[in-house]
C-alpha cells in the first residue's frame, strides 16, 4: 500500500513539473490571446468634406529690402563758429524755421553795429547833400548859380546816394551772416541724428545734424538681375515691415538700370509711404513682387493641424478620416498651398 502512494505521488509531481515547463515553453497559455496583428476600425469622417482641386495660384518672388528716406540730408552751418547750443535731440520733430543748433556770434554782432553805424552816417550825409541839391535847383532855375555849380553838386548827391546804397547792403550782408549763427530746419522733418556737441568749432560745410522727412520715406530692395524683365515701373508690390507690423499695396516707383557687380542685384523703390510714423529709415523689410501665375493645390489654414513639428490634415478615405501629413508652401490670405502630401480630387475634413 505504501508503494502504490509513492508511485501516485511521483506521477502527480512528474505531471506537475511537465505542465509547469510546458507552460514555460509557451504550449499552455491559460485564456491569453495569442500574438498577431488585429486591424483597427478607422473612426468615421464627422465634419465639413472638401474635395482638394488644382487652381491658379499667384507667383511672386520674395525680395529683401529697407525703408529708406529720400529726403535723408545732413545740416551744415554756412559760417564758422563753436556750437554755443543744440536745440534738439534725435527723434525730434521740427517745423520749417525752427532753431537747431547756435553757434557765437560776436564777430557777427559786431560787423551788424558797425554796417549800422555806417548807415546812419550815410544816411545822414545823404540828407545834408539832398537838401543842397534841392537848393541848387531852384537856383539854377532862377540863373543864381551856373551850370558847372550844379552839376558838381547834383555829383555829390548821387555819389551820397550811392554811398547809402552801399552801407544797406553791408549791413544787409552782416545781418544775414548773424542769421548764419543759428542754424534752423529747412523744413518737415525728424532728427536722424546730432553729429555735434556743444563747445565744438563747427566750419563751413560740415555736417551738424541729419534730418529726414516722415512723410517722404519708401521701400527699397535688391532684385536678381534674372527677373529685371519681370520688374516695370507701376507694378504692384506688396511689402511688409515686421519691426512694424505694417504692411501695404504700392507700386514701383523706381527701377535702377545698373547692376551691382558683387551681387548681380539692381535697386527697386516704392512709391511714397503716407502717414505712418512707425516707420524709420533703416528698418528691415519684403517685398513680393508679381511673377504670373501657376497651377498647384490651395486648401484653408483651418484645416492644417499641428502635431509637433509637423503639418497634418485629416483626409478623408474610404468614409473614415485619417491623419496625413503633407508639406506647405506659401500662406495666401487664408489658405496655405500645398507642396506634398495631397493629391487633386482626395477629400479632407474641415472644422465644424
Amino acid at each position: 500500500m505504501t508503494s502504490k502512494k509513492k508511485i501516485a505521488g511521483l506521477a502527480a509531481l512528474s505531471i506537475t513539473a511537465l505542465a509547469f515547463m510546458m507552460w514555460l515553453a509557451g504550449l499552455l497559455h491559460f485564456g491569453k490571446i495569442a500574438p498577431g496583428i488585429t486591424a483597427l476600425e478607422a473612426p468615421p469622417a464627422q465634419g465639413k468634406v472638401l474635395t482638394v482641386q488644382e487652381t491658379a495660384i499667384p507667383q511672386e518672388l520674395q525680395v529683401l529690402g529697407a525703408v529708406i528716406s529720400r529726403s535723408l540730408a545732413q545740416v551744415s552751418s554756412q559760417v564758422p563758429g563753436r556750437v554755443t547750443r543744440i536745440w534738439v535731440e534725435a527723434g525730434s520733430r521740427v517745423q520749417p524755421g525752427d532753431p537747431l543748433v547756435s553757434l557765437t556770434g560776436e564777430e557777427y554782432q559786431a560787423r551788424v553795429n558797425q554796417a549800422r553805424g555806417g548807415l546812419s552816417q550815410a544816411q545822414a550825409h545823404l540828407a545834408q547833400v539832398a537838401a543842397n541839391y534841392r537848393r541848387y535847383q531852384f537856383l539854377l532855375k532862377e540863373g543864381a548859380a551856373s551850370p558847372q555849380e550844379f552839376e558838381a553838386v547834383e555829383a555829390r548827391y548821387k555819389s551820397a546816394q550811392a554811398a547809402q546804397t552801399q552801407a544797406q547792403a553791408q549791413l544787409q550782408e552782416a545781418a544775414t551772416l548773424k542769421g548764419y549763427t543759428v542754424v534752423k530746419a529747412p523744413g518737415v522733418a525728424v532728427v536722424a541724428e546730432r553729429q555735434v556737441a556743444v563747445g565744438d568749432l563747427a566750419q563751413p560745410g560740415q555736417p551738424l545734424l541729419s534730418l529726414y522727412n516722415p512723410e517722404e520715406l519708401q521701400i527699397e530692395g535688391e532684385v536678381n538681375d534674372a527677373y529685371r524683365q519681370a520688374c516695370k515701373v507701376g507694378s504692384p508690390a506688396r511689402v511688409s515691415v515686421p519691426a512694424a507690423k505694417w504692411q501695404a499695396q504700392l507700386t514701383l516707383a523706381e527701377i535702377f538700370p545698373i547692376s551691382q557687380a558683387g551681387s548681380r542685384t539692381f535697386r527697386v523703390r516704392t512709391g511714397m509711404i503716407r502717414n505712418h510714423h512707425g516707420l524709420v529709415p533703416g528698418m528691415f523689410a519684403r517685398l513680393e513682387l508679381p511673377l504670373g501665375e501657376t497651377r498647384g493645390l490651395l486648401i484653408p489654414q483651418a484645416a492644417v493641424l499641428r502635431v509637433g513639428q509637423l503639418s497634418m490634415v485629416k483626409a478623408v478615405v474610404d468614409g473614415a478620416s485619417q491623419l496625413r501629413q503633407v508639406k506647405l508652401g506659401r500662406s495666401l490670405d487664408h489658405q496655405v498651398e500645398v507642396l506634398a502630401g495631397l493629391q487633386p480630387g482626395e477629400k479632407i475634413l474641415l472644422p465644424e
